[in-house]
């Protein structure tokens, strides 16, 4: 098929690889499977060397030997009688400034604060650490700094800043905090370097952390050392004072993150650091910072298509062997990039991604491979006005799906059942038939179900009915349609870190789902199987697909057949296949996508769900979830156009 459709279209092929060569690094670019790229590019710029500072910066650590050495409890305060000590020795020395990465929130005992606060008030330049605390009110959802005790605060001239890091999904930290900046109150770095005369910019601008190397750029120094060193020592030195986690493994402790470094060397840091390269970064205009989204698109739009014709006018030994020293070039280009601008580039997208992309593609072109015997299946039957693609792209228990085009090249979807998947019993076989004969009068009348165009009569041991069709995995299908699979819900949700969709994509799937469902039930039907493989997306829309079991409201006191799926229908004695079990189904189908779960075990959470969604986001739409999925039908939603509301309600 493949060498067929380029047969006398030699002038598309290059064409070809091109185009699929940038849409790779497009996807690899704004989507979520391509984020590893675009993080690996910034983290091994850091393999390669690091820019040198001036500035006497020296981090005094209460680190595990200072715990032991002044009989300290971790987790408890730290005792302010050697903070006191260590800030008067500091001010006698000359310090130009002092940061404390050490949270006062409250007094406690007076002989000790007054100690404290006297030798704060004397240093020259001091910054104290605030933290950020979550607002809960309803209708709001946001945060807030918490200062130090007034006490301390007068001391240290009101100059605070929040010790806060946003480390990625992977735990990293790569972005200054607040991201974009400024944000609506100040970081503990951006304080500190604004006391040292630095120039911030004002306007709304994205910063990403330059380090300063594995072993950074300042001196390290146990608190009792520090406690130790000779008179003048600090003289004129930024001193920063925080905690050094008790392990530097990563995920150790609370106070522990991970770095590019910690790729290669396993092991992570504290806090306070960060801050310390975030200040640096600051002083001295070091960060780094991406080119705008449309020169990026620009880039590698052009390198795209230059890879593409470029490598096909070669032979596939010199295609690959230019592949590995165009790649050592790009990769030499970004560290270049980063060491004499501020801006970095997610170099990967091209050197992992659209490099080996247009390679595949040259030799999927260009090697000729002996056709080889199909596997055998059912021949497709005969559909007047259809030719049919061998081998089906879908199977379920009663029939097949095919992809099918019409005389006017146009491409459906059709799904044939047979009457000898229900081993013959017509009971079933009929409720297939009038489920998808009801359905299609209303099919076209809301976006949100999918159309169908046309159902046959009961032929020969067989029905068919002719449905629009969705998208397909595969972006460029239509050259070798054997390769279309749909898009559907369940694949979707495969593809994402932890199995589980953004929150506001399970929100917005979820009003385009009620939506169509409160359409269904106005027309007297019901979905009766609704779960993540049976949503399908039609042009980037989600759509209630698998039709076969739409069947008519009937009478509670009727008794309803048992079908559907497990887990996605209420708990008994509750009857299956009514409006209220469609929207259980659908408050289910929301629990798995947006948690990453099983069905089998609502309504258990994952922890790492906890760990990398926002609680104030989560937890609206946890809370739909549950209404949705209430055992109790009282208690649950009287509609789908209820539960559409209250989505309405969470998106806005």
């Amino acid at each position: 098929m493949r060498n067929t459709f380029f047969k006398d279209r030699e002038w598309l092929k290059p064409a070809f690889i091109s185009a699929v060569t940038v849409l790779c690094s497009l996807l690899l670019w704004k989507t979520p499977p391509g984020e590893p790229w675009v993080n690996a590019s910034y983290d091994y710029l850091f393999r390669f060397g690091a820019h040198s500072v001036t500035n006497k910066v020296t981090v005094i650590l209460m680190d595990n030997e200072a715990f032991d050495h002044f009989h300290q409890t971790r987790g408890q305060p730290w005792d302010r009688s050697l903070h006191a000590q260590l800030l008067n020795k500091l001010a006698d020395d000359g310090a130009e400034l002092v940061v404390m990465d050490s949270f006062f929130r409250a007094t406690n005992n007076p002989v000790n604060d007054k100690a404290l606060a006297d030798a704060m008030g004397r240093q020259r330049r001091l910054v104290l650490m605030a933290e950020q605390s979550q607002v809960t009110r309803p209708g709001l959802a946001g945060a807030q700094p918490v200062l130090p005790a007034e006490l301390f605060l007068s001391a240290a001239k009101t100059n605070w800043g929040v010790a806060w890091l946003d480390p990625d999904l992977d735990s990293i930290v790569r972005r200054h905090w607040p991201f974009p900046s400024p944000g609506p109150y100040p970081s503990l770095s951006e304080t500190a370097a604004r006391l040292m005369g630095a120039q911030l910019n004002s306007a709304p601008h994205e910063q990403w952390l330059r380090y300063y190397g594995q072993n950074g750029a300042w001196t390290r120094m146990s608190y009792q050392f520090a406690l130790a060193e000779p008179k003048n020592y600090f003289h004129g030195q930024i001193v920063f004072i925080g905690t050094q986690s008790q392990t530097s493994l990563p995920d150790g402790e609370p106070d522990e993150f991970k770095t590019p470094y910690t790729r290669w060397t396993g092991e992570s840091t504290g806090g306070v650091e960060i801050m310390v390269t975030s200040f640096l970064n600051l002083m001295n205009g070091d960060w780094l910072q991406r080119p705008a989204v449309w020169l990026e698109l620009f880039i590698l739009t052009v390198t795209g298509i230059l890879l593409g014709r470029g490598f096909y006018r070669m032979k596939l030994l010199a295609a690959g062997i230019s592949a590995i020293a165009v790649a050592v070039a790009i990769l030499l280009a970004a560290i270049s990039l980063s060491n004499f601008t501020h801006y970095w580039f997610p170099w990967l997208v091209i050197a992992g991604g659209q490099i080996p992309c247009a390679l595949l593609c040259i030799a999927a072109i260009k090697i000729r491979r002996p056709q080889t015997a199909a596997v055998a299946t059912e021949k497709p039957p005969k559909i007047p006005g259809y030719e049919l693609v061998h081998p089906p792209f879908g199977e379920g228990a009663y029939g097949k799906v095919w992809l099918a085009r019409n005389a006017k090249g146009e491409w459906k979807a059709i799904k044939v059942i047979y009457l000898k998947k229900f081993e013959n019993h017509f009971g079933p076989y009929e409720r297939e038939f009038n489920g998808i004969s009801r359905y299609k009068p209303v099919s076209n009348k809301h976006p949100g179900l999918l159309r169908v165009d046309f159902v046959s009569e009961k032929l020969d041991g067989y029905f068919y009915y002719v449905m629009e069709l969705g998208d397909s995995l595969e972006p460029e299908w239509k050259g070798e349609p054997q390769k279309y699979k749909p898009r559907d819900l369940a694949g979707e949700r495969a593809r994402l870190p932890g199995n589980r969709l953004p929150i506001q994509e399970c929100i917005r799937i979820g009003i385009a789902l009620t939506d169509a469902l409160e359409f269904l039930h106005q027309n007297g039907l019901t979905h009766r199987d609704i779960k993540p493989q049976n949503v399908i997306y039609m042009n980037g829309q989600p759509k209630l697909a698998d039709l076969g079991l739409v069947a008519e409201i009937r009478p509670p006191d009727e008794t309803h057949t048992f079908v559907g799926t497990p887990n996605y229908m209420p708990p008994l004695p509750e009857q299956p296949g009514t409006p209220q079990a469609d929207i259980y189904a659908l408050g289910m189908l929301l629990y798995v996508i947006s948690t990453g779960r099983n069905a089998a075990l609502f309504p258990e959470i994952a922890t790492t769900l906890i760990d990398t969604e926002k609680p104030a986001d989560f937890l609206p739409l946890n809370a739909v979830i549950l209404k949705a999925c209430q055992p109790e039908l009282s208690k649950r939603y009287l509609s789908a156009k209820e539960m559409h509301q209250s989505l309405i309600e969470l998106q806005k």
